[in-house]
């Protein structure tokens, strides 16, 4: 069930405010974010808080034309789009046990200090370098991908914004890594593909 997680370099995590409102411009920028990139080896993940189920299943419909989809916070909407995992913020109201207990997939967590025993199938660490997106959280910095973490997938999270960030946090133990602002800047994410297999390629 988990063995896909093994392809998968980068986790695109959408933003409309940089993607455009409209379910066509969401659409499009997933396909220019995905475009040249090798199957599988992004994951979406359609985290939209401010919407209702019925307009993120659009969403999540949307994306799943390009790419697996990962749902953020919403168990409820990832059983009804039959999407391949959820994730679920530190801060939520859902243990991972419970989650696995109602939905079949793959389950992701967020953590902002190393958790070696989550019970999660993904984890996304960060902020590893300063990032808009978590002010006032002070960066964790790469030493920290090397901490145990279970037999999780570790994704790094925060301030990747280049394809030499994100070789350096593979380099130091992450096995992808998550981004928002390179997801959408309207170009591919084939360098930070890449990046990801340049830094695992260090590791071996």
């Amino acid at each position: 069930m988990t063995g896909w997680l093994d392809d998968v370099r980068v986790i695109a995590i959408t933003d409309r405010t940089m993607m455009g409102n409209s379910p066509a411009e969401f659409g499009d920028a997933i396909e220019r974010a995905v475009q040249g990139c090798p199957p599988g080896s992004v994951l979406v993940q359609v985290r939209e808080k401010d919407l209702d189920g019925g307009r993120l299943l659009e969403l999540i419909s949307i994306a799943r034309r390009y790419s697996r989809v990962i749902v953020n916070d919403r168990v409820d909407v990832a059983i009804a789009s039959e999407a391949i995992a959820v994730h679920l913020p530190e801060d939520g109201g859902l243990t991972v046990a419970e989650a696995r207990a109602q939905f079949p997939g793959v389950i992701g967590v967020s953590r902002h200090a190393p958790d070696a025993d989550t019970g999660a199938d993904l984890v996304h660490l960060g902020p590893i370098w300063e990032t808009p997106s978590k002010l006032g959280r002070p960066a964790l910095g790469t030493a920290v991908l090397k901490a145990p973490h279970g037999s999780a997938k570790l994704v790094a999270v925060g301030g990747i914004d280049s394809p030499e960030r994100a070789r350096e946090a593979v380099a130091a133990g992450a096995d992808a890594i998550a981004v928002i602002r390179a997801a959408w800047s309207g170009d591919s994410l084939v360098p930070f593909v890449t990046a990801v297999d340049a830094g695992r390629a260090l590791r071996s």
